[in-house]
């Protein structure tokens, strides 16, 4: 009953596991597409985000700065950090982002 009730519970997260955490490389053209896309979109909104909470950063908008902004360019980095990735192999494959 132990085994049953351990592999009822590992069995999806390895799963999950096989699917989201497949390199870029072994992507079909599709799936990479589609994560190149989302995080694209996700970049943007960190970007939208950070903007709104501390827009003395940006061009153009005046306010205060805040302390939540080395959090978001942190993220900010780590996105571009892997749409670099994701960009060189669609090069590779013979697609323009």
């Amino acid at each position: 009953m132990k085994i049953r009730n351990m592999l009822l519970i590992l069995l999806p997260v390895l799963l999950f596991a096989c699917t989201a955490l497949k390199p870029v490389e072994k992507l079909t053209d599709e799936e990479l597409v589609d994560r190149y896309y989302k995080a694209d979109l996700n970049l943007y909104m960190v970007k939208r985000a950070a903007s709104k909470s501390n827009p003395s950063n940006y061009p153009g908008v005046s306010g205060s700065a805040g302390s939540g902004y080395s959090k978001d360019s942190e993220k900010i980095k780590k996105i571009e950090g892997k749409l670099a990735i994701m960009k060189q192999e669609m090069n590779k494959r013979g697609y323009m982002p």
